[in-house]
């Protein structure tokens, strides 16, 4: 699916100023990982780096609700391709709306309502998280790291 592997992360002026001196800002795992963002990788590029060190979807968004991280639309995205990026969309959140139903065995309705309101990739991802932290509430953070990962994984 194009709409997690497309998106690009650029720092934020909170970020840089982050790497340059407060090194109290985000711990040292995230700071790691920050230090990949280049504005240049894909979010599926650098999850793929990420995975090698210990990290998974969840890290940027963490860093992205620190304010560290935005996730604007890649560069000379096809407008002919909008169609097949909304159908994408609704695949994706039915995928993960079923998969977290499932986890959460049927106490899933606030995550539902939730879900009528996604309809880009940003509403999307901060979804996700939205799930994964209710999944790791009513489980565990195994559960909730392996239902991000499912998804996107499912995404590609």
């Amino acid at each position: 699916m194009t709409m997690v592997r497309t998106m690009i992360p650029q720092k934020t002026a909170a970020a840089h100023a982050a790497l340059a001196g407060d090194r109290q800002a985000v711990s040292p795992k995230l700071r790691m990982l920050l230090i990949l963002v280049d504005g240049r990788k894909t979010l599926d590029q650098l999850c793929a780096i990420a995975t090698g060190l210990g990290h998974d979807l969840q890290a940027f968004v963490e860093l992205r609700r620190l304010g560290m991280l935005s996730w604007p639309e890649p560069a000379g995205a096809p407008d002919a391709a909008a169609g097949d990026d909304t159908k994408r969309l609704v695949n994706a959140k039915f995928y993960a709306l079923d998969l977290a139903a499932r986890m959460l065995a049927g106490k899933d309705e606030a995550l539902r309502q939730a879900a009528r309101a996604v309809n880009d990739e940003q509403a999307f991802i901060s979804w996700l998280q939205t799930c994964a932290q209710q999944i790791e509430q009513a489980s565990s953070a195994d559960r909730a790291k392996f239902f991000l990962e499912r998804v996107v994984a499912d995404a590609r």
